[in-house]
């Protein structure tokens, strides 16, 4: 040990000095206080030994400001004097000493006394060791989290759930949950829901979220359809988390335009759609296993669809809202839960209030989620299609063009129809070329509209009319599922070129399908308007978008030119 020695006689520092260097310690001296004070600053040592009566500066006082000097850092003082009184003795140890030796000292008494307060040094700076590495431990940590509260909260979007259809709650049960709340509107404006729910809590199962979020918000924008989003979620979590990591979730697809909702619930809590009254019309039960469980390959997504429902709302939420135990060990259950579902105004705060009388004091043991999705009579957050904007009359012949920046072509076979979400894959390779994305919403309608043509009813020979009538769609949907199972021959063919003509620039986009065709004609005429239709909406809408609509052959093929403006030389 390093030992400061503090003696204002010079004879008893070098005996003093002469005893710990034979004891194979390392020795600096000092002859009065103020010295002490100096030495110590410098040497920084372990222990020091303090003459009790030295002129100016007592041992005493010395010693206190030796302490201060030294804080956070314990070095301990053992005081040497020859007043062998009480009143020393008491005021030694009241001066922070960590005992207290007579002169004349003896060799092995110092030794042992030091050999003491040496193990006590050694727990102190043992002690000191440890409680540095926990606070850099927990400073790391904090800064970790804080990175990836960010990071969540950054990949979350929150602001989709600001939706005027949804109300929410998420309530973890550490400082990060392992639900997930996402919520998106398409380019065709449909509303998209989705619940996640990660095995385990805290940080582990937060992270277990990462790729759902950020997957969901991605393809819903580029208009995938629900089906086409939830494989994708699978193989993402199947690839990216370790083996028994898996994730419970369910999506919501709400689509006020085409009167229908689609639901997919895998691995959740039974899902309910309610009246007004709270009155139960239809539940989505879990009929597949979480995410993560099976490869892409085994990964089949089946989703319910049922008619839009004015006036109803779909109650989804995590397994911590109704396995939510109360200190005598009762569960919230499904029960409680569909009993605050009478008043269609506060159901959320009603669900809230009766929750936090449920437990008491307790804290949930699992993350609490709860979303409501309403299906008003009128989506306000909808965009009206069928506004007062002029529409374009059906041409029968392809206008000239004076110049071709692009053009590109896709064939599709009967395998990549049933295969592939064809509207957001072709404008996903479109939007490569520069200048298009902020078109980006009409020109998806515009796609979807015409390839669905093209499909129901050029391969599938489906019949718009179908649409009409209370529970139709339902049944259209159904039979466009089988026929497109059973379809074994036929292809659609598309192209889309850039195009300009004198000081504007174009795209024009050309499909053909190998079906019947249809009678076009009639589309230039108004559609009725005494009675709203569910079909011959679409060309109507395209009409509309579009400066230029072309239907040649058997109406099997059609051209469209979309205005994107007067170019500048860079585009």
């Amino acid at each position: 040990m390093r030992i400061l020695a503090v003696d204002d006689t010079r004879a008893n520092l070098v005996l003093l000095q002469a005893m710990l260097k034979r004891s194979g310690h390392e020795v600096v001296t000092a002859e009065n206080g103020e010295d002490a004070l100096e030495v110590f600053s410098e040497q920084q040592p372990d222990l020091v030994l303090m003459d009790v009566m030295m002129p100016g500066m007592d041992g005493f006082e010395t010693a206190q400001k030796l302490q201060d000097m030294s804080a956070p850092r314990w070095v301990p003082i053992i005081f040497i004097s020859a007043a062998a009184t009480e009143e020393y003795y008491i005021k030694g140890h009241q001066s922070g000493g960590a005992d207290y030796l007579f002169k004349p000292i003896n060799q092995v008494i110092l030794n042992t006394k030091i050999e003491s307060i040496k193990r006590i040094v050694d727990m102190q700076n043992t002690l000191h060791s440890q409680n540095t590495a926990l606070q850099e431990y927990v400073e790391k940590d904090e800064a970790e989290r804080r990175i990836s509260r960010h990071i969540m909260e950054h990949m979350a979007e929150s602001k989709g759930l600001e939706d005027p259809l949804i109300s929410s709650m998420i309530t973890p049960a550490e400082q990060f949950s392992g639900d997930v709340l996402c919520a998106a509107r398409s380019p065709s404006n449909r509303l998209y829901l989705l619940l996640g729910d990660a095995v385990g809590h805290g940080l582990a199962a937060a992270i277990n979220t990462l790729p759902i979020s950020g997957t969901f918000y991605s393809m819903v924008y580029k208009g995938f359809e629900l089906k086409t989003i939830a494989k994708e979620l699978n193989r993402r979590i199947k690839e990216a988390m370790p083996t028994g990591c898996f994730v419970a979730c369910g999506i919501v697809m709400i689509d006020p335009g085409e009167s229908y909702a689609e639901v997919w619930n895998a691995g959740l809590p039974t899902f309910y759609c309610v009246d007004s009254h709270g009155h139960v019309s239809d539940t989505f039960e879990s009929t597949q296993l979480p995410l993560g469980v099976l490869t892409a390959d085994q990964y089949e997504v089946t989703s319910e669809i049922i008619p839009y429902r004015p006036g109803h709302q779909i109650v989804l939420f995590s397994d911590g809202l109704i396995e939510a135990e109360s200190g005598d060990g009762d569960f919230f259950g499904i029960e409680r839960l569909l009993g605050c579902l009478h008043n269609p105004e506060n159901r959320l705060d009603d669900i809230r209030c009766a929750l936090q009388d449920f437990l008491g004091d307790q804290h949930p043991h699992d993350d609490v989620t709860l979303a409501l999705v309403d299906m008003p009579a009128q989506d306000v957050s909808g965009f009206d299609i069928f506004n007062d904007q002029q529409q374009t009359e059906i041409l029968t012949s392809v206008p000239p063009a004076d110049s071709v920046d692009w053009r590109v072509s896709f064939h599709l076979g009967v395998s990549e129809v049933k295969a592939l979400d064809l509207t957001p894959m072709i404008l996903g390779a479109l939007g490569q070329f520069k200048g298009l994305e902020k078109h980006n919403q009409k020109l998806f309608l515009i796609m979807a509209e015409l390839l669905n043509n093209a499909l129901d009813h050029g391969l599938l020979k489906l019949d718009s009319s179908l649409k009409s009538g209370p529970d139709a769609f339902e049944k259209y949907l159904a039979e466009r599922q089988q026929r497109l199972e059973e379809l074994g021959s036929g292809c659609i063919d598309i192209t889309a070129s850039k195009l300009r003509l004198h000081d504007e620039s174009f795209l024009r986009i050309t499909i053909e399908d190998t079906g019947n065709g249809f009678n076009y004609e009639h589309f230039n005429q108004p559609l009725p308007s005494e009675q709203p239709v569910m079909h011959g909406r679409g060309i109507k809408l395209v009409k509309q978008l579009c400066r230029v609509v072309v239907y040649e052959d058997r109406g099997n093929k059609v051209t469209v030119d979309y205005d994107l403006g007067t170019p500048d030389r860079f585009s």
